[in-house]
């Protein structure tokens, strides 16, 4: 079975992105997290989410993770994608400090488990293979078995290369975007514009929708998605420059 399939092809709303940007008034507000032990409300979980580019706090992560699942997010399908990608690339950036957060959520509830499996599995590190077999010895069934089918797919998407084929692989640009701040996340869904233009074709609109709803509201909140689209501009060929010039200027309009 290809896991894969289910991130690249659901074709879920991007409601995580919308979710965040509604909570979020303002541009980045380190205080809230800065001398936190722990996640223990929403502005600090949508803090340490949003911003975690501007001022990383990996020593949170198992705390974030439990109270995402306290809220809901693990369990719902459209959470899939851009959570899993967010924590991808904290795994990435921080591999020695894996194992021991497996360790610490081996006792939690399986959708905590499930998710920071399929972080590890989307991760694709050289120890992302030990990591999952190790941590799929125990827990229940279910759980045992979903690790069991990650093993089975060697090929986690690749969120730079990959066809975008849903709005959810727009929330995975995002979350890889919040945890890294790779301005190669932003110019994937503004090459995702162009789709607005697909007539006859409503689920490719849609996503070309989604891109240019979302890359407004997060220029308005995000300073650095405002000068990646500002440099982009100068880049794109005149016939593709209407819709970013019209990106840019709501986003300038609403941060006044």
């Amino acid at each position: 079975m290809r896991l894969t399939v289910q991130l690249r092809n659901s074709m879920v709303c991007a409601v995580w992105t919308l979710v965040l940007i509604s909570n979020c008034i303002g541009e980045s507000n380190p205080t809230v997290i800065a001398s936190a032990a722990e996640v223990t409300t929403e502005k600090q979980l949508d803090e340490w989410l949003m911003y975690y580019y501007l001022h990383p706090r990996p020593d949170l992560t198992v705390s974030a993770i439990h109270l995402m699942s306290k809220k809901g997010w693990l369990s719902k399908a459209s959470s899939q994608s851009p959570v899993s990608s967010f924590l991808a690339q904290v795994f990435v950036s921080n591999s020695d400090k894996t194992k021991s957060w497996l360790t610490e959520l081996r006792a939690s509830s399986d959708d905590q488990k499930t998710m920071a499996a399929l972080s590890v599995w989307m991760a694709h590190t050289s120890n992302s293979v030990s990591l999952l077999e190790s941590a799929g010895a125990t827990g229940s069934p279910l759980y045992q078995d979903y690790v069991r089918r990650l093993l089975m797919d060697d090929h986690p998407p690749d969120f730079l290369k990959d066809t975008i084929s849903s709005a959810g692989f727009l929330d995975a640009l995002w979350g890889s975007f919040f945890a890294t701040g790779d301005e190669r996340y932003v110019q994937r869904l503004i090459s995702a514009l162009p789709l607005l233009d697909t007539k006859g074709d409503v689920a490719r609109m849609l996503i070309g929708g989604a891109a240019q709803w979302s890359l407004t509201s997060n220029a308005v909140q995000h300073p650095k998605v405002m000068e990646i689209c500002e440099k982009e501009l100068k880049t794109l060929p005149d016939d593709q420059k209407p819709t970013l010039e019209k990106i840019i200027e709501s986003a300038r309009e609403k941060r006044k």
